[in-house]
């Protein structure tokens, strides 16, 4: 019987379903309004890739695509299969205004995705860590500034388990890359996901892990005109990305 027991200890975690990661990854360069980016749909296809080597569940939106209705709707779809125990990572990449996100059809300010929306979408998943990384100018004013996004910050934080990685601080622009394929944040954020970041060797990139990583690297790329922001209520040891064999 004690053995019988003690075989169950072991078997057990492995009869466990692991945590399921979904992922949406969006990234716009030509624009039906508005002028265009190079890098960018690079970044959200180089960030679907990264994460397939750890999911199924990714969902890549680029181009033509990635409009307003596709990208929110997809968002909702995506991320209501999560469950508690699961992980949703939101990655974007384009144009930004101080009060969201600019789709393939926005028009203006008055037409972006406003962070008070994705604030909601993220609010209504069931999901306990919520990642998002966004590569956009501006992107600072996700906490802060304008209507829609005081209403973010407000849905932010009173939300546990949400991690908020952005390029730029309100007043900045996000930078490219004028020699590589990737833009300046989204360059060393792959490079640190992949393990740069991960000081300690233990294969597992925590949140100030990876912080620290990033921002150092993209205010040295850009000359200080650049400084990416990290913000939520999460812990700063939350695992962000688990090279180790059983996740």
């Amino acid at each position: 019987m004690r053995q019988l027991l003690l075989l169950l200890c072991i078997m057990l975690p492995h009869l466990l379903p692991a945590r399921t990661i979904y992922v949406v990854s969006v990234g716009i360069a030509k624009y039906q309004y508005i002028n265009p980016l190079r890098q960018t749909e690079n970044d959200a296809t180089d960030m679907a890739a990264l994460y397939r080597t750890h999911t199924t569940h990714v969902t890549l939106l680029t181009g033509k695509n990635a409009t307003r209705q596709s990208i929110c709707t997809t968002l909702k779809n995506v991320f209501a299969q999560a469950e508690a125990d699961d992980v949703v990572v939101f990655f974007f990449s384009g144009h930004g205004s101080k009060g969201g996100l600019c789709a393939y059809d926005t028009r203006g300010a008055s037409t972006c995705i406003s962070y008070g929306e994705i604030a909601k979408i993220i609010k209504g998943c069931r999901a306990n860590n919520k990642l998002l990384f966004i590569d956009a100018c501006y992107a600072g004013g996700l906490r802060h500034d304008s209507n829609a996004a005081t209403s973010a910050q407000s849905s932010f934080d009173k939300t546990e388990g949400v991690m908020l990685f952005l390029s730029s601080r309100t007043n900045e622009t996000s930078r490219e890359n004028p020699y590589g394929r990737n833009g300046q944040f989204t360059r060393y954020l792959l490079r640190g996901l992949k393990g740069g970041a991960d000081n300690n060797r233990n294969r597992i990139v925590e949140a100030k892990e990876l912080f620290d990583f990033v921002a150092v690297n993209v205010a040295k790329a850009t000359k200080g005109k650049q400084h990416p922001v990290m913000w939520g209520r999460f812990d700063n040891n939350m695992h962000v990305m688990n090279w180790n064999p059983k996740r």
